[in-house]
């Protein structure tokens, strides 16, 4: 099969294109770019789509690379496609952000081409696809690339066929072999760039070395198992991706709280580490951490999950935190704050009832409770509903006596983070009503009980 039909039959199998589209394409004018450009220019009317390019000249060849522009302009002026310059000084941003050339290269590109795809959105065209000209031996080499450098699953499914920003590959079932066929046959002559024969870039090595070593020495097929290992994993990551969402209606904001998710520990063990730490990473990304997510903090974050660590605070990048409580682990942004004001909005309303009028103290929602009247009013203080102060105390209900209200919400296993927010009916510092957890023993309804208080939190109209 030529490059041609390769390259259409991935764009059916994988739907890349739809009628309508506008394609940006990433044109640098080697080999396979050229051979896309000229691919995509002839079905554009077969797909009713229209199609513009974008150069990024590195500014590291000097005049070869003010040659390429030309050569680019020329071949583009031909076809009738627009085509964008964009200059960009990679070396420089490179040395800025102390990453390597190749890394900061694929970066002004992508900047690049996104930008130009959304002109294209501002001007009114509804679906806006950035096409990149990655060939099939390109998907040998970044697998092999990936494994060299330690990664998982996901990482060995390497380059996808498409991304939901719009991003596609067209070329990626193709051959290098296949594309400079496709040149030779229609007398193009691409721009050879220097820096592709460069041992100075991993990517170069790795494709001038170590292949055709393993070719040689080790399995002559090499490419093929290497692009066959990167479709396998990619079916075991969309099934494991998948798992991973089913289960992600379980998080709950935290009360009280913006910038954080709650999900139960126990889901997350019983998911096992390979679906379970997908969880986590979409539970991130849900509060805004969706990248440089690594192995070392997901593992950080299993072991205090096994260890039982209650009350740990795992640290991922940006801010981004994994908390321990009881039951759940919370999922705070650097932003987060838990609300000091938990009650406002909220109301105690007491109804005095004779005790054979009263619902049973077993009977009654987590917002209400019963007090035993006279008690009370023995008391001499006044009930009032607020959350938690330096001294309190409480008697719980069928304890020996009293213990700090601090002691009580760690024996009840109340979250620590809830717990300055946690409604309470106090009188003074005595406690006599733990929201939805216990009452005081103190004031309890007992079976010579003639008068009762029934307390009910409610939210004000």
């Amino acid at each position: 099969m030529d490059a041609a039909s390769t390259v259409l039959k991935t764009i059916s199998e994988h739907d890349l294109i739809k009628r309508g589209d506008h394609i940006v394409l990433g044109l640098s004018g080697g080999p396979d770019s050229l051979c896309l450009l000229y691919i995509l220019h002839d079905v554009r009317e077969a797909f009713s789509c229209t199609l513009s390019c974008v150069h990024v000249n590195h500014l590291m060849r000097g005049e070869q690379a003010e040659a390429d522009v030309l050569w680019l302009s020329d071949v583009c002026a031909e076809l009738n496609v627009p085509l964008s310059i964009v200059g960009f000084d990679v070396r420089k941003a490179a040395a800025e952000k102390r990453i390597t050339v190749e890394e900061a290269g694929r970066a002004a590109r992508h900047e690049a081409l996104f930008a130009q795809a959304a002109k294209h959105k501002s001007a009114g065209i509804a679906r806006v696809k950035v096409a990149l000209a990655h060939n099939r031996d390109d998907q040998a080499e970044t697998v092999l690339l990936r494994l060299l450098r330690g990664t998982g699953v996901r990482g060995l499914a390497a380059m996808e066929y498409h991304r939901s920003d719009g991003l596609i590959r067209p070329l990626l079932d193709t051959t290098r072999a296949q594309v400079e066929v496709f040149c030779e046959e229609r007398a193009l002559v691409p721009r050879w760039d220097s820096t592709n024969a460069s041992r100075d870039y991993t990517r170069n090595r790795l494709r001038l070395d170590l292949i055709p070593l393993l070719e040689t020495q080790y399995n002559p097929n090499i490419r093929e198992v290497l692009v066959r290992l990167a479709q396998n994993a990619r079916e075991d990551e969309q099934a494991l991706q998948q798992l991973a969402h089913a289960h992600t209606d379980r998080a709950m904001p935290v009360a009280d709280s913006a910038g954080c998710l709650s999900f139960p520990i126990d889901v997350l063990l019983e998911a096992g580490p390979a679906v379970g730490k997908r969880i986590v990473k979409l539970l991130f990304a849900r509060i805004g951490l969706d990248a440089d997510i690594a192995a070392v903090h997901l593992s950080a974050l299993w072991t205090a999950l096994f260890a039982k660590k209650t009350g740990s605070t795992i640290e991922f990048p940006g801010g981004y935190t994994a908390k321990i409580a009881y039951e759940a682990v919370l999922f705070c942004s650097p932003d987060q704050h838990f609300s000091q004001h938990a009650l406002a909005g909220k109301t105690l309303q007491i109804e005095a009832l004779p005790a054979a009028q009263a619902p049973g103290p077993f009977d009654l929602p987590p917002y209400q409770a019963v007090l035993d009247a006279d008690k009370v009013e023995e008391s001499g203080g006044a009930l009032s509903m607020r959350t938690r102060r330096p001294g309190d105390r409480i008697y719980p209900l069928g304890g020996p006596g009293s213990k700090k209200l601090q002691d009580y919400f760690v024996d009840a296993k109340v979250p620590k983070h809830e717990r300055d927010g946690w409604p309470l009916v106090c009188i003074g510092s005595e406690v006599l009503w733990v929201s939805g957890k216990t009452v005081s023993e103190r004031f309890k309804v007992a079976p010579d009980t003639k008068r009762v208080l029934l307390l009910e939190i409610v939210d004000e109209i």
